[in-house]
């Protein structure tokens, strides 16, 4: 009888320590990145949520940053805080605004979390970044081509000769200016041209100017683009001409073509 004990009470002791060592190997901090692959246009910003189990709290997260696998050292190590949540959770929001340097580029962010017992654990954010329209048109000077009157029929050229040699230049910092070449338009020079922008979605490009004799009478035009690309920038607006007996919604559409 003693012996069929002994047979039934060694395999209990066995999956009692088996229980116990399974229970000692599961992790002690466990994170989830969320998205953990991300890709945007240049110039936007994008974001991703990493959530923090941790019995033990949190002492600290450190993030490094990598471009084609190679850590960047101006970037450097960053200590951030994440935010509990409740019990043992803890969330971190991150944000990151993508960088014009970092188009086709492998650029990855590195999250190490260590609990207050020096238990760790990482997880790794991939960022791909594409070109964006306001990238394309920062990046290039631009040749009005052609103005086309498109809400009367038939449509006909607006563009003046005046116009033929002007170059415009949309800087990266969101200024612009307008280069007015040997054949000057009669008010060239009237106004000084202060802002440009390009909406996320890139479908509103809007530029202002103020009068070079009265600094607050400040204009803002309105376009809605139709392309942007590598060789053609097209936006159109519309204008009120009902002082001239037309509508007060006549449609222009502008072309530009980047020249070197």
């Amino acid at each position: 009888m003693k012996k069929y004990k002994k047979l039934i009470v060694l395999p209990l002791i066995a999956i009692l320590l088996f229980g116990c060592k399974s229970e000692e190997m599961l992790p002690s901090v466990i994170l989830s990145l969320k998205p953990d692959n991300v890709t945007g246009r240049s110039g936007q910003n994008i974001s991703s949520t990493l959530n923090i189990t941790s019995p033990n709290g949190v002492d600290k997260i450190v993030m490094y940053k990598t471009v084609n696998l190679v850590k960047d050292q101006q970037f450097g190590d960053v200590k951030v805080t994440p935010t509990l949540v409740n019990g043992n959770n803890y969330v971190y929001n991150f944000n990151y605004k993508l960088s014009p340097d970092e188009v086709e580029k492998l650029v990855g962010f590195n999250f190490h979390v260590v609990d207050k017992k020096g238990e760790f654990a990482e997880k790794d954010l991939t960022v791909n970044t594409v070109m964006s329209g306001w990238q394309t048109i920062f990046t290039r000077k631009w040749k009005l081509i052609s103005r086309m009157w498109t809400s009367i029929s038939p449509a006909v050229e607006d563009k003046k000769d005046c116009e033929n040699d002007d170059v415009y230049t949309w800087k990266q910092d969101g200024t612009y200016n307008i280069s007015f070449g040997s054949s000057a338009c009669t008010y060239d020079g009237f106004n000084v041209y202060d802002t440009w922008t390009l909406s996320d979605d890139e479908k509103t490009f809007t530029m202002t100017y103020h009068s070079v004799f009265d600094p607050s009478k400040i204009t803002t035009d309105v376009y809605t683009v139709k392309l942007i690309s590598s060789e053609k920038f097209i936006i159109w607006t519309t204008m009120d001409l009902s002082i001239f007996g037309l509508s007060d919604k006549e449609v222009f559409e502008s072309t530009y073509e980047a020249i070197p």
